[in-house]
């Protein structure tokens, strides 16, 4: 297919849409493994909990916290979610040279689970909220919460400016190359469109009870994109491979997309009374 003929608004939609559906299951899949982490490792301390699509509820007495309960509990779930972008980076490098649609989903996956956990941090310092009370148990003091702080922005520099190369590479799956004819169409139909679509959906997947990480986390991931847009936008031109590259819809990722939007949000509508003690 000729170069012009692939920046067409059909293919710009194709390609929004095929990102979208990949984000939203990105983010679906790092919220609750955050979620159910919480849940298991207050097992593991007999604390009764109740829970649904958006929310975790404790029916603990304040004197039956103790110091582990709380690291485990609460810095468990971010460890898992850490890990799970690691490990999605490696595999999404693994695929660099390929031009399988499913690595689209690792990006995401890993652009997601990174911005979580370090606007988490400083989304969960500023409202006292999540991981803010492992610190708090850690008997940490206001200039030790501010260096957290300032460790979840650091971190949230470093992935954008480790990961923009990676960003930019994820156009050989409808792309021969990336140049200045073709970068605004990408990083729109690619990065940007999807995001802003991904985030609405998420937003409106979690009303009427929409939690303060999930109104605020955004800007994290929005600090990432625009620094690797940027730094991609100065790159020199990048060649791929000759091959013909078709761009249509990649129909597995919208269904289990949509199935999993449709599945959770109707499982988990009614609260979950989860009583760890009997």
């Amino acid at each position: 297919m000729d170069a012009d003929n692939n920046l067409s608004r059909k293919n710009f939609w194709i390609i929004v849409i095929n990102s979208t559906a990949a984000f939203v299951i990105s983010y679906l899949l790092v919220f609750y493994l955050n979620h159910f982490s919480i849940i298991f490792t207050a097992g593991m301390f007999e604390h009764n909990i109740s829970f649904d699509y958006s929310q975790i509820n404790y029916h603990v007495a304040p004197s039956d916290w103790t110091s582990d309960s709380v690291k485990v509990i609460y810095g468990s779930g971010p460890l898992l979610v850490f890990i799970t972008g690691l490990l999605s980076v490696l595999a999404y490098s693994s695929l660099s040279e390929e031009t399988e649609k499913i690595k689209i989903l690792l990006l995401w996956l890993s652009l997601n689970a990174f911005n979580f956990v370090f606007s988490g941090i400083i989304i969960g310092i500023i409202f006292k909220i999540r991981i803010a009370h492992l610190f708090i148990w850690m008997y940490l003091n206001d200039s030790q919460l501010l260096m957290m702080a300032m460790l979840g922005f650091f971190g949230i520099m470093i992935i954008a400016l480790l990961l923009s190369k990676k960003i930019a590479f994820s156009a050989n799956t409808y792309f021969n190359k990336l140049d200045e004819n073709n970068y605004p169409f990408f990083i729109m139909s690619q990065i940007i469109v999807p995001f802003i679509a991904g985030a609405i959906i998420i937003v409106i997947y979690f009303m009427p009870q929409l939690q303060i990480t999930e109104t605020y986390i955004w800007i994290g991931l929005a600090i990432i994109l625009i620094i690797s847009a940027y730094r991609i936008s100065k790159l020199d031109p990048v060649y791929f491979d000759e091959d013909t590259k078709s761009i249509d819809m990649y129909w597995p990722i919208i269904i289990i997309s949509i199935a999993l939007l449709i599945v959770l949000r109707f499982a988990l509508h009614n609260e979950i009374l989860i009583n760890w003690t009997e």
